[in-house]
């Protein structure tokens, strides 16, 4: 079947319908959205254990924790890192640890 002369021509520009420019408003507001959330994760810095601070992350049963303890307050903890027995002793290393970096003395930790 033949097709009649300037039959793959259209009239004028394309035209996008309502659906189709709320599906590119969509695309375009989670580019940005996922944009956004990748220059925050980028720009944002953690505390970590220096000059005297310690930042330790503590787990616990209902969930986990964060200690972040400058001066005086961060020494004490440090020497509270003894002990001995199972309960605790990954925090205790992950405290002594942490006090060690930040340049503060801390007896040893207690083995199981």
């Amino acid at each position: 079947m033949p097709l009649p002369i300037g039959h793959g021509q259209q009239a004028g520009p394309p035209r996008v319908s309502r659906r189709e420019r709320w599906l590119i408003g969509g695309v375009l507001f989670m580019t940005a959205v996922l944009a956004i959330v990748v220059v925050v994760s980028f720009t944002s810095h953690q505390k970590r254990s220096q000059h005297g601070c310690i930042d330790v992350s503590a787990a616990t049963v209902i969930g986990g924790s964060e200690l972040y303890r400058c001066g005086a307050a961060a020494r004490g903890l440090c020497t509270s890192a003894t002990g001995t027995g199972e309960q605790n002793i990954s925090f205790r290393r992950a405290l002594a640890d942490a006090c060690r970096t930040a340049g503060l003395p801390v007896p040893p930790v207690g083995h199981t």
